[in-house]
């Protein structure tokens, strides 16, 4: 007869392997989870080059095993608590091994389902192994650092036209030079109907 493990150990011994290669940073409490703790597992919220990630998974013979695994992800995110949530579907036959040793083994190289959610959007789920994650992982850094770089770059730039905007508008005759440099022409005014007028 299997294990029965619960996902909330497949969560903590994905983080532990993780946190071993190098790619995240885990909190005492995950590193020294054992699959004894069975009342209660810790919530798997990690270090990832600075940003707090959580790894929300479900095992595949659970019905809607991905909706659930990513929305709790998102609801993560949502609520401010990590700024990427990690929605892992674990392959059913990892409950049937009895050995925790081996359960670490299988899930090092093993086929997981992977969705990544952060602020700006989700991936969608694909097939994935522990190797290929911080590939996917750094891809959404990359892009979490490209939308800060260009919403600091757009603050600046409002801020800018902010402070020049009263100054140009009050020299003399600004406005129009620089719609005309600008090629921007004033919009054509409509002519009031005398007759409207005269009913009125």
């Amino acid at each position: 007869m299997g294990s029965g493990f619960r996902q909330e150990v497949f969560n903590v011994l994905l983080a532990q392997i993780l946190e071993r290669h190098g790619v995240i940073s885990a909190p005492e409490i995950i590193l020294k989870a054992k699959p004894g703790m069975k009342r209660r597992m810790p919530d798997v919220l990690v270090s990832f080059l600075g940003l707090r990630l959580v790894i929300e998974g479900e095992v595949e013979d659970a019905p809607k095993a991905e909706e659930r695994a990513l929305n709790s992800a998102r609801r993560r995110v949502e609520e401010g608590l990590a700024h990427i949530g990690v929605a892992v579907v674990y392959p059913a036959f990892l409950r049937k091994i009895d050995k925790f040793d081996q359960v670490q083994r299988e899930l090092e190289d093993c086929q997981l389902t992977v969705a990544i959610v952060d602020e700006s959007g989700e991936t969608g789920f694909s097939s994935a192994n522990v190797k290929q994650l911080p590939e996917m992982l750094n891809n959404t850094f990359d892009k979490l650092l490209q939308e800060d770089v260009v919403n600091r770059a757009a603050a600046i730039l409002d801020e800018a036209v902010e402070k020049v905007a009263p100054v140009f508008a009050a020299i003399p005759g600004f406005p129009q030079e620089a719609a005309k440099i600008l090629g921007i022409r004033a919009l054509p005014t409509r002519k009031k109907s005398t007759a409207n007028e005269e009913g009125e």
